[in-house]
């Protein structure tokens, strides 16, 4: 019995809602929109009832929506590979930082190459540490060196080389005059390129 894709992405999907199948992934996302667009309306009424006691000039008559205050994590972030000082946690999105981090222990396991795997983790700290960029750049570049780590821990005839090739080649432009860009360039001779 094979499992039904998801409706979204196609992934293997683990529970309906409605008449769509969807993977974790993506009920993940479903559940975040859901819990803003309950945020958002809560947010509307509290207006509403804001503007109701200005009219009246009685205030504190009605109670308003408790709304929850984002976590944000303020202490240095440890992954198993990378570590992330506190100072630009707000600044990144951490979940490229994590796809890095997985894709590391992936070229370990897969390749057993360590020069690589070493190279990687270097690169991201020292990025994740590079002043002279800001925080756009430092994502942008993330997000790219994501799927860059990705395709590191593919074996070689399996990797997309056309992307591979221009993400490689794009962030060395982007680090160009940077302190990263020595960095750089010795792992592009270990992705093959």
């Amino acid at each position: 019995m094979s499992m039904a894709a998801c409706s979204q992405c196609g992934k293997p999907a683990v529970v309906g809602v409605g008449d769509n199948p969807l993977c974790v992934d993506c009920l993940y996302k479903f559940q975040q929109a859901i819990l803003m667009r309950d945020r958002m309306l809560k947010e509307e009424v509290n207006f509403l009832i804001g503007q109701m006691e200005a009219v009246s000039g009685i205030y504190g008559l009605f109670p308003r929506y408790a709304l929850p205050e984002p976590i944000i994590h303020q202490g240095p972030m440890n992954f198993h590979n990378i570590k992330v000082d506190r100072s630009v946690v707000g600044a990144i999105n951490t979940g490229n930082v994590k796809r890095i981090d997985v894709a590391l222990d992936n070229i370990q396991a897969n390749s057993g190459d360590a020069s690589l795997q070493q190279a990687l983790k270097e690169f991201t700290e020292a990025l994740l540490n590079e002043a002279s960029l800001t925080a756009a750049a430092k994502n942008e570049i993330l997000e790219q060196l994501a799927v860059v780590a990705g395709q590191a821990a593919m074996p070689k005839e399996s990797r997309s080389w056309g992307i591979l090739k221009a993400l490689v080649t794009n962030i060395g432009t982007q680090v160009a005059t940077t302190g990263l860009a020595v960095l750089w360039d010795a792992i592009r001779p270990m992705l093959g390129l």
